[in-house]
């Protein structure tokens, strides 16, 4: 059960649209698990869930992305 509403988050500490998703996130109390992103090397996480725009924040919902 916990696998299906398993859900990630991928930004920087210093982006504000992440911070509004991480504060409604916790408004919800939807548990969440943060990756912290390093924009002069990013993951491949990243790259394979924001091919077009390779940019944070990438919200990740059972392996679904919603991007920026």
């Amino acid at each position: 059960m916990a696998e299906e509403n398993q859900v990630k988050l991928h930004g920087i500490w210093a982006s504000p649209y992440v911070k509004r998703v991480e504060m409604v996130l916790k408004f919800k109390a939807i548990p969440c698990e943060y990756v912290e992103e390093d924009l002069r090397n990013k993951s491949q996480l990243l790259l394979q869930y924001n091919p077009v725009h390779k940019k944070v924040s990438v919200l990740i919902h059972n392996g679904k992305p919603i991007a920026e």
